[in-house]
């Protein structure tokens, strides 16, 4: 996950150094369907805090776990 955050502004891997060891794949072969899962529930679970600072969020949408938040929201 570290590398993804860390170069998550570039572009491509052309022109990219990497200063400390690091195997070339672990840049230029996308990430695991569990990490873009990850990634993807962060997302959501980001739009649905600014919509509660926003007081767009209906009551209703509330839980403590994320994976029943998440649902909630599109419900």
């Amino acid at each position: 996950m570290s590398y993804h955050v860390a170069l998550s502004r570039g572009i491509t891997a052309e022109g990219t150094i990497i200063v400390q060891g690091l195997h070339v794949s672990k840049i230029t072969s996308g990430i695991s369907g569990y990490l873009r899962q990850e990634l993807r529930e962060l997302e959501i679970l980001d739009e649905i805090t600014r919509f509660r600072c926003e007081g767009l969020l209906p009551p209703s949408v509330t839980c403590l776990y994320r994976r029943l938040l998440i649902r909630l929201f599109y419900a």
